[in-house]
């Protein structure tokens, strides 16, 4: 009887945990959006003049690195791959997960007998937004991911796509020299000129819409419906057209989070 008692207790117990499970399960809510497999075209960052005179100021000379190039002072990262999810604000944190890849491609920086490259730049959404890479000095690696440059969203403009070419583009991510990369750069240059929040240029995202042609998504942002912030999880309402063709995932997946105003007379 004992025995008996015992075994129904441990099935009962057993019943339970399935159910507690099965509960926490169902508390994760389905993502708004989301793209599995991210596709083309690139990043590409306007070249701040303050921070482009500070490396000639210490005679060291920037230069792109396999398939990225540098023209009328903008770097070009072709993007290779990487996945975007994105959940309700409020709902998972951080609700914008995923990366965008860049294999292949990067920036070396020479000076004298030094030349330091970053590569395989990889940016995540997450909070912070921040853009990571491999960095390698006069050939051997350094580290194969460290946080290169931080992402700040607070000077996005509006999304805009083209529905001929089928893409979406966003632009105005500030980019700024993360204090772990400036302290590598100064210690490999010998110098101190470097800080960390130095803004390195303005950054523009290209990217292929899956499966739309960029014709479901208008050209700006809904009226009054939209405003910028860094690595922002503040709770609100999210736009319906946003969600339509992956465009919202993409907006956030530039390191550069839209979120959505609260609604007036909301807390």
């Amino acid at each position: 009887m004992k025995l008996r008692t015992m075994a129904v207790a441990g099935v009962a117990a057993l019943a339970l945990t399935g159910i507690g499970m099965g509960s926490a399960l169902a508390q994760t809510p389905p993502p708004v959006a989301t793209i599995p497999s991210l596709t083309g075209q690139s990043t590409s960052v306007k070249l701040d003049s303050g921070f482009t005179d500070a490396l000639k100021s210490l005679d060291v000379t920037p230069a792109p690195t396999g398939d990225a190039t540098v023209t009328d002072g903008t770097a070009k990262f072709p993007i290779t791959g990487g996945n975007v999810t994105v959940y309700k604000p409020g709902e998972v944190t951080p609700y914008v997960q995923g990366t965008i890849m860049h294999d292949g491609s990067g920036l070396s920086l020479t000076k004298g007998d030094t030349k330091v490259t970053l590569e395989n730049f990889v940016i995540d959404p997450g909070q912070p937004a921040t853009l990571k890479g491999k960095v390698s000095a006069n050939g051997k690696t350094v580290a194969d991911s460290v946080t290169l440059f931080d992402l700040d969203g607070s000077t996005l403009k509006p999304i805009t796509t083209d529905a001929s070419a089928g893409t979406a583009t966003l632009t105005g991510t500030t980019v700024k020299l993360s204090s772990d990369a400036a302290t590598a750069l100064n210690k490999a240059f010998s110098t101190d000129a470097l800080k960390g929040g130095t803004t390195v240029g303005i950054a523009t995202i290209v990217v292929n819409l899956p499966g739309q042609g960029g014709s479901a998504m208008p050209g700006t942002m809904p009226k009054g419906g939209a405003e910028t912030g860094a690595g922002s999880t503040a709770t609100g309402g999210i736009d319906e057209t946003l969600v339509g063709a992956g465009v919202l995932a993409l907006a956030l997946a530039g390191g550069a989070l839209v979120v959505v105003r609260r609604r007036a007379g909301q807390n």
